[in-house]
């Protein structure tokens, strides 16, 4: 069992608050789990992780753009090093190169 490996409480607190403005009861569910533990889980938080960046540029987390580009940033090195580990670079690469 690999978990994910957040850095600061607030990294995972961030992506539930973007699963929850966007509805995502499956990515909301995967990551209090801590682990992706098939395929479609890794391509539904890849696929989450960018529809995320989008809303950010509309709504900043907690109403601060430095703080929230600075999360953005730290949470993105956290899951694809996540995914690399997990092995599911490639579900990664499917949205990343979008």
């Amino acid at each position: 069992m690999l978990m994910i490996d957040w850095k600061s409480s607030t990294e995972k607190e961030m992506v539930i608050f973007y699963a929850g403005l966007l509805n995502d009861e499956k990515t909301i569910k995967i990551i209090e789990r801590n682990e992706i533990v098939n395929k479609e889980e890794a391509l539904q938080v890849a696929e989450f992780f960018w529809r995320m960046v989008e809303k950010s540029n509309e709504f900043q987390y907690k109403g601060d753009a430095v703080e929230c580009e600075f999360l953005l940033e730290k949470v993105i090195n956290t899951l694809m090093a996540y995914f690399r580990r997990a092995g599911y670079e490639s579900e990664w690469e499917a949205f990343a190169d979008l």
